[in-house]
């Protein structure tokens, strides 16, 4: 038993060890393995040797293997665990599902057969992709924030590697410090975690990017967060004065604005007094503000103290309040004035009478934010029409004699205070004439066409009239109004909004100004006539037809009068007058309807008479009421291809058909009738249809009527054809086979060849039908195959498959048929057949002289019995020559006796047709 096993190992290693002889196995050596996931281990037979059986096995240790763990085993595929089967016996690629560390090892892939045992290695390597955690933690160390983040790379296989980077640069040196600690799992798998930990206000930068580095990341794993950074602020010191309680303060207010985190501020004050201070609410400023009396504060200095983590130390900001002083005060643009004695004169200021817009402006020279002003004039209140609006005095109205006079204003701030005394002389105006300025103006109210003139700031006042055309009267009136010395006259002069024609209007001002009457004319045109419009429309209501006519009319106000007339005659009728209609751009439109029974005024004329004021007689539209006509018919009658049934159509169309139509059919229809009916337009179309069997009707005429409600009657006739099929003809040579009584054969023997295939009946169709439906069956009633007007006998026939065949033509109710009797014969049978036809042809021609001799005889014999036996030899006789072959075919028993009277003369009709 050791020689044998050393005789297989010896042969395993030679079939392992062919040097110069090509792979026979395709595998993969190394495979990558992702935990989790799924893996397909490689393997291939290449050889030509018959594989009996193969399979995957694990190589434990050197001398221990494992079992089979997916393969082929007697024709049928196996699998162990975590493996899928393999694709073929010889393909032993399969999916390994990755679910722990352990799989990894070297696998086998062996092949057996005849020849011995082929085996290739493949080692898996298993690899865990790792899952990476970042968490950023804020901390004071020393009075000193410190932020820290921790990243992790958790379950990679093998240990992953961890750097970072802040804005693209490794974060390694100052003031950055990295820890690292490894941790190995109980699964094999191994995490990483790093620590990066900074000085928050050294730290610039508002992220950090982890960089995780592993074999089953392609590329490293950039995780990027957000971490806190500080941002110097921008530190000032403002002044500014507000009142409260009505006493000035100071505001003075330390702000820091933009930074984080927050500034430390101090206000240092050169005061050991408790102040009133106040914070900002605003979350992006810091405020710290002082409240400082103003009187008290004037000229003392104040600092503000900040103090940052981005300062490298600690920065103030001062300020120092001003001190208020109010040296004078002056006419605004005019030249300070100060005599040797140390006090300001008084100055002077001129107006003229009647000046308007006037506005003494007053100029305060000193530094206070405000100040308090009275003014008075000769030691009392200031007169009508002259207020302190500000710095200045402002003149309402025009300059006049009561604004004369020594004026005094005082200007104060606390106890700062400074006058200013100026006399105001007003100086009397020269009177002039002054001429008025004309206007005229157009317009229309109320129907009315408005003109009115003016002779406006005017004086003296100038005198207004009007000059008309003769017979032209209106209402007229003037008003008078005075504004600042002048004088203003409006004449206004009214007359009807619309007139016929033209109209002109003088104004004539007369003033001192002038040397001449002026004169202003406006000239009125005459009214646009109305613009009229006139519509109809019909309508249908329980079998009437009404007419409705619209009459509108666009004209300038006032609306125009609408009224109706028919005929030749002032025969009115009332109409519907809708409410006028004012349009946008002030025309007015009247309208008026009427609604009639159209039978009422058929023939006559509608006539709508306008009337307005643009015209002296009214104006007329005349629309024409047209006499009803008859619908126009259309009628035809046609078969339906789909049904059994002819259909008559009447097409009417018209005003209002429908229920009016009707067929006028005999007193036996039967048929169906329905009525549809839609409008195009104003007109309705209607169609009428009659269903019926063409058996019914065929020769007749059928009429559709319509009836009109006025008695108009309209009539269209179709005529419904009359068909025939007299008979079906064989076109073949055939042999009629006749009845005894004599008349069209009852059935044609034709003979066919045997073995033949494809073989044709030709027919034809004897009638006047436009078209039938023909078909042939077999006396079993199986039917027979048709091209057209030919029965084709497809199969090849043999001796035993002649048949009865019928043949029928029909179109509805009209048929007609025609028996076939087919016999199949060979050639040699043909032939038998023509030489019995020959001796046939000599017994008919001795036949023809016998008969004569034995009718002669037979009337010589009075006794019944011998003529029957007389008879029943000639007919005997007349059947001995048939043809023994011919066979009784297969009937119908309705065919039956038709085919027993056939018998006695069949062979007499062969001879003849032998002949």
């Amino acid at each position: 038993m050791t020689d044998n096993l050393m005789t297989t190992d010896l042969l395993t290693c030679l079939i392992h060890h062919r040097p110069a002889e090509e792979p026979r196995i395709e595998i993969t050596h190394n495979i990558i393995a992702v935990l989790g996931e799924v893996v397909y281990l490689n393997c291939r037979y290449l050889g030509e040797s018959e594989i009996q059986s193969s399979r995957w096995i694990r190589q434990i240790n050197s001398k221990v293997k494992s079992k089979g763990l997916a393969g082929f085993l007697n024709g049928r595929a196996f699998k162990r665990h975590d493996f899928s089967e393999p694709a073929s016996l010889t393909n032993l690629t399969v999916q390994l599902r990755v679910s722990s560390v352990d799989i990894e090892g070297q696998y086998i892939c062996e092949f057996e057969s005849e020849e011995g045992v082929f085996s290739e290695n493949a080692f898996v390597t298993v690899v865990a992709r790792p899952d990476v955690q970042i968490l950023v933690n804020v901390g004071i160390i020393n009075g000193t924030q410190y932020q820290s983040v921790s990243c992790s790379a958790v379950g990679g296989r093998p240990s992953p590697q961890i750097s970072w980077s802040v804005n693209g640069l490794a974060a390694s040196d100052y003031p950055f410090t990295v820890s690292v600690s490894n941790t190995a799992h109980s699964n094999g798998t191994f995490t990483q975690s790093s620590v990066l930990r900074f000085p928050t206000h050294l730290q610039d930068e508002d992220s950090v990017t982890c960089n995780v580095q592993h074999p089953t990341l392609p590329n490293p794993k950039l995780t990027t967060v957000r971490v806190e950074t500080y941002v110097r602020p921008n530190v000032t010191i403002t002044a500014e004065m507000v009142q409260k309680g009505g006493n000035d303060f100071w505001v003075v207010s330390c702000i820091s604005s933009g930074g984080r985190p927050d500034t430390d501020i101090s206000l240092a004050l050169s005061t050991d007094e408790e102040l009133q201070r106040e914070n900002s609410t605003d979350p992006d400023t810091q405020r710290r503000s002082v409240f400082l009396p103003a009187a008290e504060y004037e000229g003392r200095n104040f600092t503000c103290v900040f103090d940052h983590p981005k300062f490298t130390h600690i920065e103030s900001r001062a300020i120092t309040l001003p001190s208020f002083y109010l040296s004078r005060v002056q006419l605004l643009g005019s030249r300070p004035r100060i005599n040797t004695e140390g006090f300001q004169p008084t100055e002077m200021l001129e107006l003229q009478e009647g000046q308007r817009g006037i506005v003494v402006g007053l100029e305060v020279v000193g530094n206070v934010p405000r100040y308090n002003v009275t003014c008075k004039k000769d030691d009392g209140p200031l007169p009508a029409g002259l207020e302190l609006v500000g710095r200045s005095l402002t003149v309402q109205g025009p300059a006049e004699h009561q604004h004369s006079g020594l004026y005094e204003c005082v200007f104060s701030h606390h106890h700062l205070k400074a006058m200013l005394q100026f006399n105001i002389t007003v100086q009397p105006r020269v009177f002039q004439p002054v001429p008025p300025t004309v206007r005229v103006d157009l317009w229309t109210k109320g129907g009315l066409r408005v003109i009115e003139c003016s002779a406006a700031d005017a004086v003296p006042a100038a005198n207004v009239s009007w000059l008309l055309p003769k017979g032209v009267s209106g209402e007229s009136w003037f008003n008078f109004t005075s504004h600042n010395g002048s004088h203003s006259v409006t004449g206004v002069f009214l007359l009807p909004a619309c007139s016929p024609w033209e109209l002109t209007a003088v104004c004539v001002i007369n003033h001192p100004a002038f040397e001449e009457p002026e004169n202003r004319s406006i000239t009125l045109p005459p009214c646009a006539r109305p613009n009229i419009n006139m519509n109809s429309s019909t309508e249908w209501k329980d079998g009437e037809k009404f007419t409705k006519v619209d009459c509108s009319a666009d004209s300038v106000a006032p609306a125009a009068a609408i009224s109706w007339h028919v005929g030749q005659s002032d025969n009115s009728i009332i109409g519907d007058l809708s409410e006028p209609e004012v349009q946008a751009d002030g025309s007015v439109t009247a309208r008026s309807s009427v609604h009639f029974l159209t039978s009422l005024y058929a023939g006559q004329n509608l006539t709508c008479m306008v009337k307005h004021p643009s015209s002296e007689a009214s104006q007329k539209r005349t629309i024409h009421v047209p006499v009803p006509k008859a619908p126009l018919l259309r009628v035809s009658v046609a078969r339906q291809q789909d049904s059994h049934l002819w259909l008559a159509v009447c097409d009417c169309r018209g005003d209002a058909v429908g229920t009016n139509l009707a067929w006028v059919l005999p007193e036996n229809a039967k048929g169906q009738t329905s009525l549809h009916s839609e409008y195009e337009g104003r007109v309705l179309k209607a169609r009428l249809t009659y269903q019926f069997p063409l058996a019914l009707h065929e020769g007749q005429d059928l009429t559709c009527v319509y009836r009109f409600k006025h008695g108009i009657t309209e009539k269209r006739s179709v005529h419904v054809p009359r068909y025939y099929i007299s008979a079906v003809r064989v076109l073949n040579h055939t042999t009629p086979l006749r009845s005894r009584y004599g008349g069209e054969p009852v059935m044609h023997r034709l003979a066919l060849q045997e073995n033949h295939h494809n073989q044709k009946i030709l027919l034809r169709v004897i009638g006047n039908v436009p078209q039938y439906d023909l078909n042939c069956q077999r006396s079993d009633g199986s039917s027979v195959y048709m091209e057209g007007l030919a029965m084709v006998l497809e199969s090849e026939l043999t001796e035993w498959d002649g048949d009865l065949y019928t043949c029928r033509a029909s179109f509805y109710h009209h048929m007609a048929a025609v028996k076939i009797q087919v016999e199949v014969m060979c050639k040699d049978k043909q032939f038998v057949l023509v030489v019995i036809s020959c001796v046939s042809s000599a017994l008919a021609i001795l036949f023809i002289f016998v008969v004569p001799l034995w009718v002669c005889c037979a009337r010589n014999s009075k006794t019944k019995y011998k003529e029957q036996e007389s008879l029943s030899a000639l007919t005997t006789l007349m059947q001995e020559p048939g043809s023994p072959e011919v066979k009784k075919p297969v009937m119908m028993e309705k065919d039956s006796k038709e085919y027993d009277q056939l018998i006695s003369y069949a062979i007499v009709i062969d001879v003849k047709s032998t002949v």
